[in-house]
């Protein structure tokens, strides 16, 4: 049984707040508690590898940009966790003690830098630049601009990223340059109007920048340029992103987003662009928004991640339609499971542009990466770009295409990248009552067998009704409670019209559960176009026998727990008919579609129980089986859970039972 296991992380923003909320005398205090408060987050953040890691890396002078041991003991340097939200203040009391810092910081790096590999660059403001060890620096390469958070700084955002440990055997060359200080004493960038410069210094970064990679140039061949940062980082990638800066290919961006005005986009080229998120992130909101914790009440709002990539995609003329959903990956520990979902987009863009959204389900402003495929799979990311293997095309016979269909009110249609020229089925998966398409899809687990089944999924969702509940309206039992006239018939029959019209489909199947379950005999009664089959979980039918008289014979499996409080076995009905808002139970829809099949009702046959249900001892669901006499290959089957209740807890081979049906079993013909 999949299961989607989210872990909110509870402690507060402390750093955050403080530098939000605290006055100057009280910053003044701040270094001794923060450095008690910080200790602890870094401790249940790193594993004892890891910290075993960073102190030799630090004894030996091999973490770039490192400080000398006098300065780690006063300011230990992490990357905040996501349990704390927060970014680190670095304590400076003015502008004089910022340059002295820099000035301090440069001899420090001077003297840790003992060969030509390692190289500081960037005058008074030093940054500094790692090359792989011994490489040509004739060869071309790729460069990382390593962009840190707000009140964090290089050598922290590296401790995170993990970059400098990659540079000898990837090949690429690594920047590691520092935002400045503002009045809070804290570090940043001036990305964009929306995050960070809260004081309006208007430093110039990205003419900072933009020097430091030509400096870079100086020492090595560097063709191609990416931009990667987190939070405030990530919004100077997406600024860097919208200058002109000379060979810039691609940004990543963990927790950050574009400008507020997609007109504030300067020089708006294509671009390929990783955008990182996670859904529970209460600092830079994954659905966009302004900024909880900015200062600024008037502050415009962030587009949402989705929002922030789709702009890349439709500057580069991509096909936006042409989604494609990829196997799923680890970039949070404190996310069980493989709880990140990637959606790339490549087709149709221009100049080899991609774009990809990663999004950790569950995941907080600082996901907690260490021991997880989020650094291998950024650099993989890069270098894919890098070589362009990502253009469109190439998709590996894996991925999953992901359209959007219908107008105002949309759905998605998936379909296998490698689907071929023959004609494939499409199937209609339904919600129930209260619940949202992608859950459901977690729930049946139907588009994780996309590639292997060959077929094509719409996953639409219902409207939400008074009470802000998501319902189809099927039947007068369930489940339009508050009088709705939305006509789902009609809007489903349109979603199928046009995914007929985008690939060649040999027939429609429709699955449902509960309230879903009654809408897929709502489209078997009314007659939707191609209708070959459907599958109802827990749901039903009309209590009206006469409602469905004319309809056309499809096959149907109904699945239905004898312990189902909800929407009993045995139905609701009085007597056989019934139009009073009653339904019939499990056994009596057999009987029904059977009749209207033409079948000998009496001839049913006992197939083999199965296991279905994880929290049942063996193979509690046994299977009746219809077929004898039936038009046009129908059969009717019916699989009752002994003991099951209205939401069986499935084994993981559930789909499999399900597809197998639809396209194996349920016609003869």
């Amino acid at each position: 049984m999949r299961r989607i296991t989210i872990l909110l992380a509870g402690l507060i923003a402390v750093v955050a707040l403080l530098v939000v909320g605290c006055g100057e005398d009280e910053m003044t205090d701040q270094p001794e508690q923060e450095e008690e408060q910080l200790q602890p987050v870094v401790a249940r953040q790193q594993s004892a590898g890891e910290q075993s890691q960073r102190a030799q890396q630090s004894d030996q002078g091999d973490s770039v940009g490192a400080v000398d041991e006098q300065e780690e003991q006063q300011q230990p340097a992490q990357q905040p966790s996501d349990q704390a939200e927060v970014e680190q203040v670095q304590q400076d009391e003015s502008e004089t003690g910022q340059a002295a810092e820099g000035q301090a910081q440069q001899a420090q790096q001077e003297q840790a830098v003992g060969d030509d590999d390692r190289v500081v660059l960037g005058g008074d403001r030093p940054a500094t630049l790692l090359m792989p060890t011994g490489a040509d620096r004739s060869e071309p390469r790729p460069l990382i601009v390593l962009l840190h958070g707000y009140g964090s700084r290089s050598s922290e955002a590296d401790a995170y990223f993990q970059f400098s440990q990659w540079v000898d055997q990837r090949g690429f060359g690594l920047l590691l340059p520092n935002g400045t200080i503002d009045q809070f004493t804290v570090r940043h960038w001036n990305a964009t109007d929306e995050c960070c410069d809260i004081f309006g210094a208007e430093i110039d970064d990205v003419s900072y920048i933009k020097s430091l990679i030509d400096e870079a140039r100086t020492h090595a061949e560097f063709d191609h340029v990416f931009a990667v940062g987190h939070s405030n980082g990530g919004f100077m990638a997406y600024r860097l992103a919208c200058e002109d800066v000379p060979g810039l290919r691609a940004i990543v961006s963990l927790a950050g987003g574009a400008h507020s005005d997609a007109a504030d986009c300067r020089v708006p080229k294509p671009l390929s662009v990783l955008q990182i998120h996670g859904t529970e992130d209460t600092s830079v909101l994954y659905q966009g928004g302004q900024l909880p914790m900015h200062p600024d009440a008037d502050r415009q709002p962030v587009p949402g991640a989705k929002e922030s990539v789709l702009r890349w995609a439709e500057r580069a003329d991509c096909e936006i339609e042409a989604v494609q959903k990829l196997a799923p990956i680890n970039t949070d520990t404190a996310v069980a499971g493989d709880e990140t979902t990637i959606w790339r987009i490549s087709q149709g863009c221009a100049e080899g542009v991609v774009v990809e959204l990663w999004t950790i389900e569950g995941g907080g402003h600082v996901p907690l990466v260490w021991d997880t495929q989020f650094t291998t799979g950024i650099l993989d990311w890069l270098a894919s770009v890098y070589s362009g293997e990502l253009a469109a095309g190439d998709v590996s016979g894996t991925g999953i295409e992901e359209r959007t269909i219908g107008e105002e009110r949309t759905a998605q249609l998936m379909l296998p990248a490698d689907r071929g020229d023959s004609p494939i089925p499409l199937v209609v998966s339904l919600h129930g009552y209260q619940g949202e398409a992608e859950a459901h899809d977690w729930y049946f687990g139907l588009s994780e067998r996309i590639p292997e089944y060959n077929f094509a999924l719409i996953t639409p969702q219902g409207i939400a009704d008074t009470r802000g509940y998501n319902f189809w309206n099927a039947t007068d039992a369930c489940c339009n409670f508050y009088g709705s006239d939305v006509d789902d018939y009609g809007w489903l029959s349109g979603l199928v019209a046009e995914a007929q019209e985008k690939v060649d489909v040999s027939g429609v199947y429709v699955v449902g559960y509960s309230n879903g379950g009654f809408m897929a005999y709502r489209l078997a009664c009314d007659g939707l176009d191609g209708l070959v089959a459907i599958v109802s979980l827990a749901g039903s039918s009309f209590g009206d026998l006469d409602r469905c008289a004319d309809a056309t014979p499809v096959s149907v499996l109904q699945i239905h727990g004898t312990d189902d409080l909800n929407i009993p076995y045995a139905g609701t009905l009085v007597g056989e008919y019934d139009s009073q808002g009653g339904y019939p139970g499990a056994v009596a829809l057999t009987q029904r579609w059977g009749e209207r099949a033409s079948c000998d009702v009496n001839l049913i046959a006992v197939l083999p129980d199965i296991d279905l249900e994880l929290t049942i001892d063996g193979a509690e669901t046994s299977v009746q089986r219809i077929r004898q006499g039936c038009a046009d290959g129908v059969t009717i089957e019916l699989w009752t859970i002994y003991g099951g209740d209205h939401f069986p807890l499935f084994q993981d081979d559930w789909p499999d039972h399900l597809l197998n049906w639809l396209f194996n079993e349920s016609r003869t013909n």
